[in-house]
């Protein structure tokens, strides 16, 4: 009960839990999903046999807040590594590439996964143009999970002046974002 109370005194006034999730469903026609929990949902992979995890993260401001849908693939692997690894695109004013960042872990057990993602044509290709502000491999003892957070599929809420703006995920980047997800899963299925 605490726990609950908790976090409803922690969150920014005017949030609203799973109406940015809403309006991610009703934007995605196709995209098959069953509720963890108000602010989380898991979806299936069109036309595949794996699915991953939607959950809304909330980042308050003075008088205003984000709420952004953070997607998460996670994939159990037998043995497990603990790392941070940062994707991010490389160039100051135009895009010139996928730049692969090791944040924690041991550089030497995880080289042939860095130099597997640097080298992948298809993680390249499908990062490119996809928007992001987050992307992240995180290994820990339940395996690997990739964590995208799009710019799309997000809502800006102020109070003063009131108002409530949505961010559509588009159809290229939702292409972009399912293809990250599909490379960046074979290139982990592919070393371990």
């Amino acid at each position: 009960m605490w726990r609950r109370l908790v976090e409803a005194w922690s969150r920014p006034r005017g949030y609203r839990p799973g109406a940015t999730l809403a309006r991610l469903r009703s934007d995605w026609p196709g995209l098959e999903g069953e509720a963890a929990s108000a602010a989380e949902q898991s979806f299936a992979f069109p036309h595949g046999v794996w699915s991953f995890l939607v959950r809304e993260r909330v980042e308050a401001g003075w008088m205003a807040h984000l709420v952004a849908c953070e997607f998460c693939l996670s994939l159990p692997v037998s043995d497990p590594v603990p790392a941070r690894i940062r994707l991010r695109h490389r160039g100051a004013w135009r895009r010139q590439g996928v730049a692969v960042d090791l944040l924690a872990g041991d550089a030497v057990r995880l080289a042939p996964l860095l130099q597997a993602l640097r080298a992948d044509a298809d993680v390249r290709a499908a990062l490119m143009p996809l928007d992001f502000r987050r992307c992240e491999l995180r290994g820990g003892v339940d395996g690997w999970s990739l964590l995208i957070e799009p710019f799309g599929a997000s809502e800006v809420v102020c109070l003063l002046p009131p108002l409530r703006r949505y961010i559509r995920l588009g159809p290229i980047q939702r292409l972009a974002l399912l293809a990250s997800m599909a490379a960046c899963r074979r290139v982990l299925l592919a070393l371990n």
